[in-house]
């Protein structure tokens, strides 16, 4: 099994932990989808500067000033990203919104590395195994609820995230093609702090920004500190995935992420019935185990050949 494969399972296992974790937040703690990017984006570069010190002349190399631009638009995007994926979530069930994550993010980035980057392609075999975790991803996330309507913001929402984070990804690699990893990685973090201090602009956005902190209580703030740090490593290990393989087959194995994510759901909606709820009945379960084997199977296609 080639190494970035690894590395990626690793990170989609802490993001599992993450997303139980900020469903957790969302739901009690933190109700603006803003504030939340906001403090995600200032964190972000903070983790990612202390690692300069392993690859100072990556850093003294420097990069052009084009790529500089693309590296900054790239991290912004991903706040942004953020911004509409949340804003998503809390106008409709976090149901509606992984299938259109799980499926649009891998067959946008597809579209966006065909323009962007024109040394990651896909062999066939790979192509055949993108499409098993593309299919597995949208079977495993997908869930009816008692409201068969969707909500069109919502919807609209969703599909820009999964715009914004495709291109995020897209530029992450092109970027990391242009430079080392670690300063590549202290590039696109500049695009952390670009956005979100825009957010600070408009005055009711800054207001709930500021009063976050003073609201949450120290229990949930450990929380935070929790889902940041998973959050943190599993992107750290992302990133360092997508810099050694291909873009496209990172980010259609988010699908063990819902997987490991369904698991950690269905134990813990028993004691948090309220926040984490998980219906299974004999036809989802079958649904989901299908989806499994949809996963494993583009899985071991990838460590096959």
């Amino acid at each position: 099994m080639s190494l970035f494969i690894i590395i990626a399972l690793t990170a989609y296992s802490l993001f599992a932990i993450n997303g139980i974790i900020d469903k957790f937040l969302l739901s009690k703690a933190v109700r603006s989808p803003a504030a939340y990017a906001f403090y995600i984006g200032i964190g972000g570069p903070l983790l990612a500067l202390p690692l300069i010190i392993f690859d100072i002349s990556g850093m003294k190399a420097g990069i052009g000033f084009v790529d500089l631009i693309i590296a900054i638009i790239c991290g912004g995007s991903f706040i942004v990203a953020l911004y509409f994926l949340y804003s998503a979530t809390q106008k409709t069930s976090i149901s509606r919104i992984l299938p259109i994550e799980g499926g649009l993010v891998p067959v946008f980035t597809l579209v966006f590395a065909y323009f962007i980057l024109p040394n990651d392609r896909l062999t066939d075999m790979q192509l055949m195994a993108f499409i098993f975790l593309v299919l597995g991803a949208v079977l495993i996330s997908l869930k009816k609820d008692k409201d068969g309507t969707w909500h069109p913001q919502a919807m609209k929402q969703a599909v820009l995230a999964a715009i914004f984070f495709s291109l995020h990804f897209t530029l992450l690699k092109y970027t990391f093609e242009q430079t080392a990893f670690i300063p590549g990685l202290v590039y696109t973090r500049l695009g952390f702090w670009v956005v979100s201090f825009a957010l600070l602009i408009p005055k009711d956005v800054r207001r709930a920004i500021f009063s976050t902190p003073k609201s949450t209580s120290t229990g949930n703030k450990f929380l935070y500190l929790g889902a940041r740090i998973t959050g943190g490593v599993g992107g750290f290990l992302q990133n360092y995935a997508i810099s050694l393989g291909s873009v496209m087959i990172v980010n259609a194995m988010q699908g063990t992420q819902y997987a490991l994510l369904l698991v950690g759901t269905i134990f813990l909606s028993k004691k948090y019935p309220k926040i984490l709820s998980e219906k299974i009945t004999k036809s989802i379960l079958a649904q989901k185990i299908f989806a499994i084997i949809l996963i494993s199977l583009g899985l071991i296609i990838l460590t096959v050949y």
